[in-house]
């Protein structure tokens, strides 16, 4: 298989075999597939720049499909290492997380909460905002609720007042 353009096929001896191997598509070869591949009634010869042009095609085409599969192995590889990440993530951030949890509801727990004490006088105010409202129109009607808020908030006044003479 030299330069030597011959029409006998070589042979190769058991020594000369080659590891690897390559195939030449020559435009005699193309030819030789096109004429057997079609009948005599059609025909069809192929100039110099069309045979250029379908290699041409076939050559983009098999790009194409390399382009494709390389993109879909770089997604596949890009998904896989985001989910190891994620993996190494979670392993090493969750304890981080489960202290910091502690501490909040550590500190929580300690946090000063003021007693809660009824508010004075409640029933005796929502009668007083009630009559109001609803005697928007004769405010006067709704005297004897304000008395009775008034009796309330003097009796707490009056607690209070007690109260803090005592603790002096």
């Amino acid at each position: 298989m030299g330069n030597a353009q011959s029409d006998e096929p070589e042979t190769l001896q058991d020594d000369d075999v080659p590891e690897a191997f390559g195939v030449r598509v020559s435009s005699r070869l193309l030819e030789s597939l096109q004429a057997a591949d079609q009948s005599p009634e059609t025909v069809v010869t192929m100039t110099g720049f069309e045979r250029r042009q379908l290699i041409e095609a076939a050559y983009q085409e098999g790009a194409n499909a390399v382009h494709a599969r390389l993109v879909e192995i770089f997604r596949d590889e890009q998904q896989k290492q985001h989910a190891e990440q994620t993996a190494l993530q979670d392993r090493v951030e969750r304890p981080a997380l489960e202290a910091v949890e502690a501490q909040v509801k550590g500190l929580q727990e300690r946090e000063y909460r003021a007693p809660t004490r009824d508010v004075p006088c409640a029933d005796e105010r929502g009668a007083c905002l009630r009559c109001y409202a609803q005697n928007a129109q004769a405010p006067l009607d709704c005297a004897d609720k304000v008395a009775a808020l008034d009796r309330c908030a003097q009796a707490v006044s009056r607690v209070h007042l007690q109260t803090a003479a005592a603790s002096q």
